[in-house]
């Protein structure tokens, strides 16, 4: 199985990536503190040769150059020397959701071709096992905490293995990342990123930040999503520290934000809002006062929930990001001057262009909705196993999209009236639920909300209102249809509203409207 995508063609080669910035941040200060975890430190210097190790063992065993290992860890302290010590082996690191049931992970595993998969005990051991017939590719497994017949220690690895840094193997156009999709629409995609695709994105990163090796990211969000992925390059390659939290609590947060001193901290919207609900004692508790920077991505970002954040981080300034596998990060909107209107995700960020495109493929009139594209450096190359996917994706080998409708501001800024591919038609007319979303997010009795399109006789979809009520409050399907017109055209309005305990979300916060559809169309003919 070999990588090759045809939008290579006519692009010029650059001879930098971020090992080489990471490995100078190393040699000017192997011991300054580069991974906190609970009470245990590793220096720059010592995840260098923990990762060195790894890679020299990783070789030992037989893998080469571009094969593919999956990363299936929790937040630990081996995830930053992981994803470094399978660069250094030339070899393709994919992520892993330790929360996949065993037949998404063995998808991923045959998808992927991988050899090897990194894993940290017992519980993620269960899984494999339980498909290990059903993966023939997989030759390794390697496991952290505890032992197992036909499973590689992990320390035993790295303790017979040469601290040396081996000869580099990876090239600047050479891919090193495989990052899937959530698989919304059908079976994930490996959307395959190079080491200049990454050189490029963690580069944006630090440059929209100004990140310096003096700040300490607090990596609460789960390290397999692109985002944490993305923001985890950033930090190494700006040689900070990364603060890593094994797990979600909401009333920890603050307490971890001043035990490691954090400086900035990412985590998807519906995280913050969890944090900020938690009871006033704990949120006033502890000191946030060295936090200069708060990021959310991953889902839209409602203006209520920005302005708990901006209100809670006096010091920070608070900023909404747009962001995919593919992309890495694709712009940024810093709520610095207000909370501007919903939707916004501001301007590109570094280093990438972005257009709006109508269906004619023509560049869409300033206002008017159309598909988000973008170029750069820093997108991917392609999907792996599928070149038709690939090849809807790209115009001209340059432009590339993820399906998002977009309109360009007159203030500049772009908005995200939707994705494309949760886009309701009632009765011939284009309706994005996200814009009804923001709409219900403002009222009072609303905690959560997803907008759905349901199987209608009349206009073949009608609008469909999901929402978690906040706690202590009432209110009536009635009140809420009627709270939004007025606000929004008659065709928008929900024809119903239901009410329901949660929204279930994927680990990085995107709703799953797939699974909220189901119980909808699945006496219907027709599946949208």
């Amino acid at each position: 199985m070999e990588f090759d995508f045809n939008r290579k063609q006519g692009r010029k080669n650059f001879a930098d990536d971020a090992m080489s910035t990471i490995r100078m941040n190393v040699a000017k200060n192997p011991d300054k503190t580069a991974v906190l975890f609970g009470d245990q430190r590793l220096t720059w210097g010592e995840l260098w040769e923990r990762s060195n190790r790894l890679a020299n063992g990783l070789k030992g065993l037989g893998l080469k150059k571009s094969e593919r290992a999956i990363i299936f860890l929790p937040n630990c302290m081996e995830y930053p020397e992981a994803i470094l010590g399978l660069n250094k082996a030339g070899l393709v690191a994919c992520g892993g959701n330790v929360r996949l049931t065993g037949p998404e992970v063995a998808y991923q595993l045959n998808d992927s071709g991988a050899k090897a998969i990194i894993l940290q005990g017992t519980e993620q051991l269960e899984v494999i096992a339980g498909i290990r017939d059903q993966v023939p590719g997989l030759a390794h497994v390697i496991m952290i905490d505890g032992r197992a017949d036909g499973v590689v220690a992990y320390d035993e690895l790295l303790a017979q293995s040469s601290a040396e840094e081996p000869e580099p193997l990876l090239a600047p156009d050479d891919i090193h990342l495989l990052m899937y999709t959530s698989g919304t629409t059908g079976k994930p995609k490996a959307a395959a990123r190079s080491c200049k695709s990454d050189y490029h994105m963690a580069n944006a990163v630090c440059h929209e930040l100004g990140l310096t090796s003096d700040d300490v990211y607090l990596a609460v969000a789960p390290m397999y999503a692109a985002a944490s992925m993305g923001y985890t390059y950033a930090t190494m390659m700006s040689g900070g520290a990364l603060a890593i939290v094994p797990g979600f609590v909401p009333d920890q947060v603050f307490g971890q934000i001043e035990k490691y001193r954090a400086t900035w901290v990412f985590m998807v919207p519906i995280m913050y809002e969890w944090m900020l609900s938690v009871p006033a004692d704990v949120l006033d508790a502890h000191d946030v006062s060295r936090v200069r920077h708060v990021a959310a991505c991953g889902a839209p970002l409602h203006g209520a929930t920005a302005q708990k954040m901006i209100d809670r981080f006096p010091n920070a300034e608070v900023s909404n990001w747009l962001g995919a596998s593919e992309f890495g990060f694709i712009s940024r909107f810093s709520y610095k001057d207000g909370l501007g209107q919903e939707g916004c995700v501001g301007k590109p960020v570094f280093d990438l262009e972005l257009a709006v495109f109508d269906e004619g493929g023509s560049i869409a009139p300033q206002g008017e909705p159309g598909v988000l594209y973008g170029r750069g450096f820093s997108m991917w190359e392609g999907y792996l196993n599928k070149p038709e996917a690939t090849a809807e994706a790209y115009r001209d080998h340059e432009w590339g999209t993820v399906g998002d409708i977009a309109k360009l501001g007159e203030d500049g800024n772009f908005y995200i009236v939707d994705r494309k591919n949760d886009m309701i038609i009632t009765g011939g007319i284009n309706v994005y639920p996200v814009e009804i979303e923001n709409v219900l997010m403002h009222h009072e009795a609303v905690a959560d909300v997803a907008v759905i399109g349901v199987p209608d006789e009349k206009w073949g979809e009608a609008v469909k209102a999901l929402v978690v009520p906040a706690p202590g409050t009432q209110v009536g399907a009635a009140d809420l249809m009627d709270y939004c017109r007025g606000k929004l055209a008659g065709f928008k309005v929900p024809k119903s509203v239901d009410f329901i305990e949660a929204v279930p979300r994927s680990l990085i916060g995107k709703a799953l409207k797939t699974k909220l559809r189901e119980r909808y169309w699945q006496n219907s003919d027709v599946k949208i």
